[in-house]
């Protein structure tokens, strides 16, 4: 289902250069010139569905005209794609205070992002499918590069010229870890827009933002831009132990885009990019009948991020095919502490770092003619060389209430089995007990794809999509952890003869490591079928079959207990019946996913409505659980699994003044049969972390004004909500439906323009992730309501 909202034709450029052409339907209204900003107030939040005319016009229900180019390997245009999209323009991410992908959260049919922990954790759930731990099931792409890995999922919304999301499996031209579907964001072309912009952001938390964007052209065939931001805050939960905000962060970046021509064929984007993010992390608190404690615990939590991405990008524009080159680098260096017990005592603490290198390159061919048959053909490869290095350490509480009773309890049973055995106790212990791991998990791979529309097949507006694609993918493991520990024991021994035992002292040193190296190897074949039929360019029905694939992988988590289970085999002769191997790997992830829907408008394109049904079945679903000790959290398979669903959306052009949408979600997303002896049954049970429902209900007052004050003013309302939302797999906790209303009101006048908005409005009380560890349910609560201002001018 493409989520859509009609539009005529221009570019999202100059504001006193532009016309807004109202449909010919639409009797009561008039032609006039007015800017690209005034057209962006009309849209504000009732632009969250819209569709493609043609290869590179974008057409909206609320009349605006954005220019965009075409998909590099789509043989459907997007406004009559056989599948669910929902596009945003610069100016609704505005309105609508997107700043970054967890804003999206719920404003999308059975799209659900939760806000909560760090940048690090940016988990995506639609329709029921997504994963918040290790690896992704949805797939991100900015300017056409992809995003190897989630932890830099989560930056800046700035320079934006539009978001794309793609609800369902999209394997077939984009592969792997795109079984949920993909987001595409894409940045303004200086050889299409203009501007020279500036915002200033103030609000409650000490909020404080700073963006500015310059975008020019050099010439007629080259354009230059350059981007900055700067955004900060001051923490929105108090830590109990400490008295201070656990979760203060700021954040800085900054794009500089290169545009150029050559003739009339040959077109270049050269981009590169900055981001870093220091923020305090995971405040987590106790999660006691449906209430989120405030944080207190003793030890830090934060995170440490930069980000550099380099795209290169290149297209042959022919008579009868066009060609596309992309090639992108992108390098995360990140830095996390952890108190893993989240409590005053000090048990278990992790600092971990990640340092990735990754490459890729992708090229496509694709036809360009106005034949009713349309190709499209690629190959991909990437390297991603992922460098971790992880210390879990176990503190003195831990060592105190945990790992001496432990060894006492292990030395009274040896004596127990072994009478004439010396008796045993700990007398003392190293006061923290390091478990250091250095992880190197390097992955190659690459496919090749193809995807044929015939259009008018038979009959005048029946079509036929089909597609398949093969993909490789190779990933290591080389490991090294380790663990040691000093103790002196009290030894009791028994000599034949003698009345009283010899009792002595002793210093005892323990170790053992683990060192090694595994592989995985995956091969997928991800095929797709689509049939659609228009009735008119305005109305279609379509229905698809497509395959999602996952990739399997390792989980590095585990080897704190790992290292831990080593040393009681070597020690006290405790078998392990898994090897490291079986421990720490988990299978893909595969789906096939059933889709039918329908798209059109009525009233003379005053209304606009969609309805989609869905069925996904999940084979060898990948499932977060934390470990035993509380000292990490691993993936593992847990058999089937199926989501079945239906989304709504309707888009109501109420008057010249008035604008209102709604979009529905709901997902019945349960497992299925589990036939493995070593997993739980989970049978029945919903999928945790993803949400039954989904709404989203916009409203967009405008007005425009002539020799006034003020030119322009626009208030938006907009109500998102989620719910019912399990947080474990034995639905044991769970968070109920529960919705934030967001608001905002503009006044502009010529370059000018101002705003008050605020978030949360209702200040609702609701949990944004829970979550069990050693036996507590931890949660954190959800963002409270928040005030600010904007002030923007551009020229």
């Amino acid at each position: 289902m493409t989520t859509i909202r009609k539009i005529t034709t221009i570019s999202d450029c100059k504001e006193s250069k532009n016309k807004l052409i109202l449909h010919s339907n639409l009797k009561r209204m008039k032609v006039f010139k007015t800017s690209i900003l005034s057209l962006a107030c009309i849209l504000g939040l009732s632009a969250q569905n819209i569709e493609l005319h043609g290869i590179d016009t974008l057409r909206h229900y609320a009349l605006d005209e954005i220019t965009v180019t075409s998909s590099t390997k789509e043989t459907n245009p997007l406004r009559s794609l056989p599948g669910a999209v929902t596009l945003f323009s610069a100016m609704q991410t505005k309105g609508m205070n997107i700043n970054g992908i967890k804003d999206l959260s719920a404003a999308i049919p059975n799209v659900f992002i939760p806000d909560y922990g760090s940048k690090m954790t940016t988990p995506v759930y639609v329709r029921g499918i997504g994963e918040r731990s290790t690896g992704q099931t949805i797939g991100m792409y900015v300017d056409d590069m992809p995003y190897p890995d989630k932890s830099a999922f989560d930056f800046n919304f700035s320079d934006i010229q539009r978001i794309e999301v793609l609800r369902g499996p999209q394997g077939t031209l984009f592969g792997r870890n795109a079984m949920a579907g993909i987001i595409r964001i894409f940045t303004h072309s200086p050889l299409e827009y203009e501007q020279v912009q500036a915002t200033l952001t103030g609000g409650t938390q000490g909020l404080f933002k700073a963006n500015a964007l310059l975008s020019r052209k050099l010439n007629q065939n080259t354009g230059l831009s350059v981007s900055g931001y700067y955004d900060r805050n001051s923490g929105y939960y108090t830590n109990q132990y400490s008295g201070k905000k656990e979760d203060a962060s700021q954040a800085a970046g900054g794009r500089i885009r290169t545009d150029r021509k050559f003739g009339e064929r040959w077109t270049a984007q050269l981009i590169a990019d900055y981001d870093f993010t220091k923020q305090g992390a995971f405040p987590y608190g106790e999660y006691r009948d449906g209430k989120v404690a405030d944080p207190n615990y003793n030890d830090r939590g934060s995170y440490d991020r930069r980000v550099v991405n380099g795209i290169f990008n290149l297209k042959y524009t022919g008579a009868k095919a066009i060609f596309n080159a992309s090639t992108s680098y992108q390098y995360l260096d990140d830095d996390m502490r952890m108190d893993l017990d989240y409590s005053p005592s000090s048990n278990f603490t992790m600092r971990q770092r990640q340092y990735l290198h990754s490459f890729t390159e992708e090229m496509t061919l694709k036809s360009a003619t106005g034949s009713n048959y349309q190709w499209s053909f690629g190959l991909y490869g990437f390297s991603n060389n992922m460098n971790t290095t992880a210390l879990t350490t176990m503190g003195a509480d831990g060592v105190k209430n945990t790992l001496i009773p432990m060894f006492d309890e292990l030395f009274r049973q040896i004596h127990a089995n072994n009478p004439k055995a010396p008796e045993m106790s700990v007398n003392s212990m190293d006061s923290e007990i390091p478990i250091p791991g250095h992880f190197r998990t390097p992955a190659i791979g690459g496919a090749v794809f193809h995807q044929s529309t015939y259009n008018n097949l038979f009959i005048k507006g029946l079509s036929l999509t089909g597609g398949i694609r093969l993909d490789y993918e190779k990933v290591k493991l080389d490991y090294d952890t380790k663990t040691e520990m000093n103790m002196n024991l009290a030894v009791k021994v028994t000599v034949p003869g003698r009345p009283m035992p010899v009792e002595t002292a002793m210093d005892t040193f323990l170790y053992a490591s683990l060192q090694g190296a595994e592989h995985l190897v995956f091969k997928r074949v991800s095929p797709k079928v689509a049939l659609k039929y228009e009735f008119n360019p305005s109305n279609y029905i379509y229905a698809s079959i497509t395959n999602g694939y996952k990739a399997g992988g390792y989980n590095i988590q585990i080897f704190a207990d790992l290292a831990q289970q080593a040393l009681r085999e070597k020690y006290a002769r405790e078998e392990n019946p898994l090897s490291v191997r079986d421990a720490v790997s988990y299978k893909p992830e595969y789906s096939w996913n059933y889709e039918t829907g329908w798209k059109g408008e009525w009233i003379n394109n005053l209304l606009y409505g969609e309805i989609t049904l869905f069925y996904t079945d999940v084979r060898d679903i990948q499932l977060t659980e934390f470990v035993n000790s509380g000292q990490g959290r691993m993936l593992s398979n847990a058999g089937r699994a199926s989501a079945k669903g239906i989304e709504l959306s309707l888009v109501a052009r109420l008057s010249e003044c008035w604008n209102l949408t709604a979009d529905y979600g709901y997902t019945h997303a349960t497992f299925g049969s589990n036939k493995s002896d070593d997993q739980p049954d989970y049978t029945g049970k919903f999928i945790p972390y993803a949400p039954q429902q989904t709404l989203a209900a916009c409203a967009v007052y405008r007005k425009q004004f002539h020799n006034c004050l003020i030119e322009r003013l626009q208030i938006n309302a907009q109500y998102n909500a989620a719910g019912k939302i399990y947080w474990t797999a034995t639905n044991d906790l769970s968070q109920g439906f529960y919705g934030l209303l967001n608001l905002r009101a503009a006044i502009a006048k010529g370059a000018f323009e101002w705003s008050v908005w605020t978030k949360n409005t209702l200040h609702t009380d609701y949990a944004a992730f829970c979550f069990e560890s050693m036996g507590r349910p931890l949660a954190q609560k959800g963002k409270p309501f928040r005030i600010g201002m904007d002030l923007s001018v551009r020229f």
